[in-house]
């Protein structure tokens, strides 16, 4: 169930991004079971039984329902998109006719898009990148979230969410997979048991004090194996480098390979000191 439903979140993550909004095009199977830590295949066949399920459409693999999903906004009929463009036209004309619109570096009006508001009215709206958004960025970040949560349903918490803001924030930081687990496996062992708000408040306050104790005046240094950002900057400073995470081949390493490695080098560094 875990794999399925990360495997769902990165499909809808992929149609929401995607031009034709619900249709989340042929997934990249292998990549998708690699940042999912999937064994080989898994991917492949849970989109064939989704399919056979109907929740996509086997003749054009859009999402099933992904219309009546989305807000009112963007389930306009063709008419009414019809007259929002035409809309539009005339007030980006009436805007360069008037002089409210502001020229760019070739001279012409730079009119802002806009979109529906929920009362009706239209509303200026930024690209994503001039909002500073990045698309890849935030696939990533999706991949990497779905891959906790389905670390922390192992252990026992199943109130998760990839979406969650505050673990969508973590794993941005770099806090690695086993610190979640670790908080998972103290939110299980509480009586009674506590849920993934729980696990991401534990969390927070690590990395809070492991901020604070690695800057403050005369403190130790925090652990160098607490995150992955802490880890694979040991490992740079070894001369061993960044773990290579767009390796899709056979024979990549996996990370916790990869962690091994450093905590050997750091070992011997330790053994000459």
């Amino acid at each position: 169930m875990a794999d399925v439903i990360a495997i769902w979140a990165c499909l809808l993550e992929a149609a929401s991004e995607s031009e034709d909004r619900g249709n989340p095009g042929v997934p990249d199977f292998e990549s998708m079971d690699f940042a999912l830590g999937l064994e080989e295949g898994v991917a492949e066949r849970v989109y064939g039984l989704m399919r056979d399920r109907a929740l996509i459409a086997k003749e054009t693999g859009r999402l099933a329902a992904w219309e009546r999903r989305q807000p009112k906004r963007e389930r306009e009929d063709d008419r009414g998109t019809e007259r929002k463009r035409r809309q539009r036209e005339r007030e980006t004309v009436k805007a360069v006719a008037g002089g409210d619109a502001s020229p760019n570096h070739r001279g012409l009006p730079t009119v802002a898009p806009t979109a529906e508001g929920e009362n009706g009215a239209e509303k200026t709206v930024s690209s994503p990148r001039q909002a500073g958004g990045s698309t890849d960025g935030e696939a990533r970040t999706s991949t990497k979230a779905g891959a906790v949560c389905k670390a922390i349903l192992a252990k026992g918490v199943t109130d998760v969410n990839p979406s969650h803001p505050t673990l969508r924030a973590l794993v941005d930081k770099g806090v690695a997979v086993d610190v979640f687990e670790q908080a998972a496996e103290v939110c299980t062992k509480a009586s009674p048991p506590k849920g993934m708000a729980y696990l991401l408040s534990i969390v927070t306050r690590q990395l809070r004090e492991a901020e604070g104790i690695d800057e403050g005046p005369g403190m130790p240094v925090a652990a160098w194996d607490q995150t992955r950002t802490s880890i694979e900057a040991k490992a740079e400073e070894l001369g061993i480098g960044r773990w290579n995470e767009a390796d899709l081949s056979a024979t990549r390493e996996q990370w916790h390979t990869y962690l091994a490695r450093v905590r050997a080098a750091v070992a011997r560094e330790a053994s000459h000191a």
